[in-house]
């Protein structure tokens, strides 16, 4: 019991580490004129150019900036920015989004910060909007409170607002009266009339307009791009300081990302590997319970596996609507992650054992045998047409090997601890036909 619960508490802390390493490796992805980008990334993405637009799966952050900017994809943080941004995607946590002219039609499953000249808000934020412009238009659903900081501000009859509006004493709202009734009004300070200034806003006098702070940034721009081509003839190297509109796009290849991606995961799992063969015993059950054995012992881990897959996700979720402990279902949740991330390192031993042993007639090598399993179940998951097959079998199968193996009460020995038994007993004397010579001799008196 004692060695079953060191081992679990080894795997959790080891997938912790490995869950988290892929986070510093992300998606580098720039263009000079104009970039498009789609598919799936699993790690953060970095888009910039004059017209960029996502319409990728990112799970990570996605950072977008450039002139006409539109987001349409899915992302689990968002920050966007340009001159005209278009926000219609799906946004699974916060999102922060700002610009001249800026509009969300999308979703956002949490919090919401935008700004701009002018904010155009029509789709759905699920839990609080901070929101702040010259001219401020609500007509979507927000799930808790609302706080304003406007010249402008129109909330339609359509408008759900679910939590508490507030808004700034200066600004000309029309709201529906039910709403207003139930407002927080705060005093302009001067934290917000400079907020409201960098946003582009109008003065308290009302002479600056949206014109005007346009053609006073083109002037600022305008300037400082003179300055620095000023500095680079100044200081005779302006080849080596072109502006970024000119430098030649860096090539970004699907392929090489993908690659890269594939290489970090297969190291992340050899670590894995190597490491529990290294201090632990693991290897050496696993190919006494599974190595020959029939189809149905596979099958038979498969279907607990996917058992367990969908019973801890539901019992987590059963805990958090119940109410009755959230540490036991965040808890929950981290064992299904950490074992879907261990669970390829079981299909791999397995594969490695069948190329080595059967196919190349090796005597048995834990070390070979995990590598070239490895290698062979990155390859199968990056082929497209059954790609969603091989990382369904791995996970169910290693998640099922993983359960038969913490619910056994007893665990058979390994081979060469069988053989060694197997070789003594061997050695010891054939017991006498007639066992009564061994017994003592009884007194018949």
């Amino acid at each position: 019991m004692k060695q079953r619960k060191k081992l679990l508490c080894l795997l959790l802390v080891l997938l912790l580490a490995a869950s988290l390493a892929p986070a510093a490796f992300a998606e580098f992805v720039f263009s000079g004129d104009e970039q498009n980008i789609s598919g799936e990334y699993d790690s953060t993405v970095f888009l910039a150019g004059e017209n960029p637009n996502s319409a990728a799966d990112v799970k990570g952050i996605l950072f977008e900036a450039g002139n006409t900017v539109t987001s349409a994809g899915f992302s689990e943080y968002a920050f966007v920015a340009g001159n005209t941004v278009s926000f219609a995607g799906e946004n699974s946590g916060d999102a922060f989004v700002g610009g001249n002219a800026v509009s969300f039609s999308g979703s956002c499953g949490r919090d919401l910060a935008i700004a701009g000249n002018s904010v155009d808000i029509r789709g759905s934020v699920g839990r609080d909007l901070l929101a702040g412009g010259r001219s401020v238009s609500i007509s979507g659903h927000v799930g808790g409170d609302v706080t304003l900081a406007a010249e402008e501000i129109r909330i339609t009859d359509d408008a759900e607002i679910e939590g508490i509006l507030r808004y700034n004493s200066s600004a000309k709202i029309s709201a529906p009266a039910d709403l207003l009734a139930g407002a927080m009004v705060y005093e302009d300070n001067q934290d917000s009339q400079g907020l409201q200034s960098i946003l582009g806003t109008q003065d308290a006098s009302g002479t600056q307009n949206a014109t005007d702070a346009q053609d006073a940034q083109d002037g600022q721009d305008a300037q400082d791009a003179q300055d620095t081509q000023d500095a680079q003839n100044s200081s005779g190297d302006s080849g080596a300081n072109a502006p970024a509109v000119e430098a030649p796009k860096p090539k970004s290849s699907p392929v090489l990302a993908k690659l890269k991606s594939t290489v970090f995961k297969l190291i992340g799992l050899l670590l894995i590997a190597y490491f529990f063969l290294w201090l632990t015993p693991l290897w050496e059950k696993v190919d006494a319970d599974y190595t020959g054995k029939p189809f149905g012992t596979f099958a038979k881990a498969f279907g607990i596996g996917l058992a367990v897959l969908a019973a801890l996700p539901l019992a987590s979720i059963i805990l958090f609507v119940s109410g009755v402990s959230v540490r036991p279902a965040l808890v929950l949740i981290f064992v299904v992650v950490a074992a879907l991330i261990a669970a390829p390192v079981f299909l791999g031993f397995f594969l490695g054992v069948l190329l080595w042993r059967k196919a190349l007639k090796k005597d048995r090598n834990y070390w070979a045998e995990l590598a070239i399993g490895l290698v062979c179940w990155a390859i199968l998951a990056a082929v497209p047409g059954i790609r969603v097959a091989v990382k369904m079998v791995a996970g169910c199968l290693g998640v099922g090997v993983l359960a038969c193996m913490l619910g056994k009460k007893k665990t058979a020995a390994p081979p060469v601890v069988q053989a060694a038994a197997a070789e003594a007993a061997e050695k010891l004397p054939a017991p006498e036909e007639n066992a009564s010579t061994l017994l003592p001799p009884t007194d018949k008196t």
